[in-house]
């Protein structure tokens, strides 16, 4: 065993506050192992075992506004070669997506790119014995990747409800982007070894006129780049 999730919830708040943040925006999520298949997952009481991946889903509340963010890394620092292949993959979609955050785009539009990207991923896993086309048409991909691609985000962590998925997007607009898949241990038709894999990644993102910027840009995503991290946090 290694740490509780807890334990990383109140790590993550405590740093949030003693830096200025004023409180939580929603209750985070720190899912372990098959937990970060359930979607709004917050018990947050289990242990991150060697081997797990682990997710988490946080934010906080500084001066009125509120971020949002999903990162998901290797409990031991090292993805096994099912995990960083899954990983890779919503990564992907996740950068395709954040390129589309751009004037006269839609949430919708962005959304739909998600849709084909992780269908075309589920295929090529082996997890949906269709090609792409046929995932996206049937609905086959849902099970794996049940959420939208991202919402609006403000002075709340849902900021604006009102606001339509269809309205072109203008400078100015802060949003977020979240691909995910979520492949669960009781699912027999995915391929053994990657059950129990959940994954999200989840930036804050501002548009301008001369394209996005990713407000969360600085922590780490390409997996070479998070398991330097978390090889710092151990030796450092």
């Amino acid at each position: 065993a290694y740490v509780g999730e807890n334990d990383i919830a109140s790590l993550f708040e405590y740093e949030c506050k003693t830096s200025g943040a004023q409180r939580m925006p929603y209750p985070q999520v720190v899912a372990s192992g098959n937990n970060a298949c359930t979607i709004h997952y917050s018990q947050n009481n289990a242990i991150a075992n060697d081997g797990d991946l682990l997710l988490m889903d946080a934010g906080c509340d500084y001066n009125g506004y509120v971020s949002d963010v999903t990162r998901t890394w290797p409990v031991n620092g090292k993805f096994t070669g099912p995990q960083r292949e899954v990983y890779e993959l919503v990564l992907e979609a996740h950068q395709r997506c954040i390129e589309q955050c751009v004037v006269g785009s839609t949430l919708k539009q962005i959304h739909r790119l998600s849709v084909e990207l992780l269908s075309q991923a589920v295929s090529k896993l082996g997890i949906v014995d269709a090609d792409a086309r046929n995932i996206i048409l049937q609905g086959f991909y849902r099970p794996y990747y049940p959420h939208s691609i991202g919402h609006w985000l403000g002075m709340d962590t849902h900021d604006v409800h009102h606001i339509s998925s269809t309205q072109p997007l203008e400078p100015g607009v802060v949003m977020t982007i979240e691909p995910g898949l979520y492949l669960p241990r009781h699912m027999h038709n995915i391929p053994p070894h990657y059950r129990g894999i959940g994954i999200r990644l989840e930036d804050d993102v501002v548009v301008h006129a001369t394209g996005p910027e990713v407000l969360s840009a600085e922590s780490p995503l390409v997996p070479e780049h998070v398991e330097k991290l978390m090889d710092a946090s151990v030796t450092g």
